[in-house]
């Protein structure tokens, strides 16, 4: 073994409780389920009338839905990271999109098998042990023995559908697990691109979709757009089938299941971006008896917040490192502190260079209760979009810019040079559509949001400059 360590019992004394036979009795099972590439509000339970979701509508009338939960990065892999560790992406050395998870960075799920659970990941990638797809960076990879995510679990498999995988999983928490509590992450393919046509036997209806605000409408968008809600359907169908397990099993009740998306969906302004379709996510939490039904929260979530408030609701410290906070008291209905912003941070994506944002970028954003700061350290990069730049609709919006027939607010948006920073009332402006940086009535919003982001950066030793100029000059 090299120098990349795995976990030691060492490093985890600080969480541990006395008696594990004693802590067993009666600790709740988890499972944490994720969709891949799904935005709020793209749910019927977040008052999308158009998306046929009723049995995440039904889970929701059974937990508490949040609104406002914020990944710390808007790409599948850092996210997932910030997940399991409790920790933002730049902290943990996971903003390069290809790196393995450190085998010495403490996961809440390692805290939980330390304490006598039953661990497992299943289903689609966690993408924790490096890029597979590249076959010279999987050899240097395994050559320096730096894939040791898998390790840690009592259970792990990649690949194969939610629903089998999941009852899978179940069995052998009944048999090896030997009556131990279990946790286990989910993982749906859907809604990733490429979106399946016919996903569904009744597939929505191009024409009979509301687009939002911000985005352009024409034939091939509303066709694109009807594929994404029939993947959203289509793990609506295969989720409600799993939570029907769960009751026959006999385990709904003991069970907290947690439903978030790991980043925002793959379109415009949304995957690989910080703006709110990049990085807002739906997340519903089920615990019966505990967390009061068809209830809503507005507060503040990261993706950092997932471990320590997992653990504390099965009775565990997290682990000091941890920098998430804790939302337990939200879904208790208690009395606590809430966040009062959020950090996202955009690196690497896959293994290309960086040509263009689709690739690369380095932006980094806060957001409030009620604005957002984004710094575009990179800004001369051109906007290009993350999983869908064949696709037909971007192509012919490329084609209108060519050819000089595109409308300016699109040539604006997407293809012109970006602002160092952007600065956006989310109240009043929730499409983020009006630049308010460097206006003389916002200078004090912006200054203590640019503090904010710095602090945080400084903290979890960012590699990026510092969001600040010397003797005050003027940017665009």
């Amino acid at each position: 073994m090299n120098s990349i360590k795995l976990i030691s019992l060492a490093a985890l004394a600080t969480s541990l409780m006395p008696s594990w036979a004693a802590q067993k009795q009666n600790k709740p099972n988890i499972i944490f389920v994720i969709s891949d590439d799904h935005s709020v509000p793209f749910l019927g339970c977040y008052g999308n009338k158009d998306i046929k979701t009723p049995n995440f509508d039904k889970f929701a009338s059974e937990g508490m839905t949040f609104t406002r939960t914020y990944v710390t990065a808007p790409q599948s892999a850092p996210s997932r990271s910030s997940f399991f560790t409790g920790r933002s992406t730049i902290s943990t050395t996971m903003s390069m999109f290809s790196l393995p998870l450190p085998g010495n960075v403490i996961t809440y799920p390692d805290i939980l098998k330390e304490h006598g659970y039953y661990i497992g990941v299943t289903a689609r990638s966690h993408h924790q042990d490096g890029l597979k797809r590249n076959k010279d960076i999987q050899q240097a990879i395994e050559r320096n023995d730096m894939a040791t995510f898998g390790r840690r679990f009592d259970y792990h498999r990649i690949g194969g559908q939610p629903l089998p995988e999941l009852k899978v999983f179940l069995d052998k928490a009944a048999t090896e697990g030997k009556g131990k509590p279990f946790y286990v992450q989910v993982s749906f393919y859907d809604p990733h691109r490429p979106w399946d046509k016919n996903a569904i036997p009744e597939p929505h209806d191009p024409n009979a979709i509301k687009l939002p605000d911000n985005y352009p409408d024409n034939t091939l968008i509303r066709e694109d757009f009807a594929r994404h809600y029939d993947e959203i359907a289509r793990m609506d169908t295969q989720f409600g089938f799993m939570m029907e397990e769960l009751e026959k099993r006999g385990l709904a009740d003991n069970t907290i299941v947690v439903f978030v998306g790991d980043n925002g969906s793959a379109l415009l302004r949304g995957k690989g971006t910080l703006y709110e379709t990049g990085i807002n996510v739906p997340l519903i939490v089920r615990w019966p008896g505990k967390i009061k039904p068809g209830s809503y929260s507005n507060v503040l979530v990261s993706g950092e917040d997932f471990a320590p408030t997992l653990l504390e609701l099965a009775g565990y410290k997290a682990d000091p490192k941890m920098t998430g906070h804790s939302f337990a008291h939200t879904l208790l209905g208690k009395e606590g502190a809430d966040r009062t912003w959020v950090f996202s941070a955009r690196g690497a994506h896959a293994e290309d260079l960086p040509v263009t944002t689709k690739d690369f970028d380095l932006i980094r954003a806060i957001v409030t209760d009620r604005y957002k700061l984004i710094y575009n350290p990179v800004r001369e990069l051109p906007y290009w979009p993350v999983d869908f730049s064949h696709e037909p609709f971007w192509l012919d919006l490329v084609e209108q810019n060519r050819t000089g027939f595109i409308p300016r607010e699109w040539k604006e948006r997407y293809f012109s040079e970006r602002p160092m920073f952007e600065l956006y009332d989310l109240k009043n402006d929730p499409q983020e559509l009006h630049n308010l940086a460097g206006l003389k009535e916002y200078a004090e919003i912006e200054k203590k949001l640019r503090d904010t982001m710095a602090e945080k950066m400084l903290v979890d030793r960012d590699y990026v400059p510092l969001p600040f100029y010397s003797l005050d000059k003027e940017y665009k």
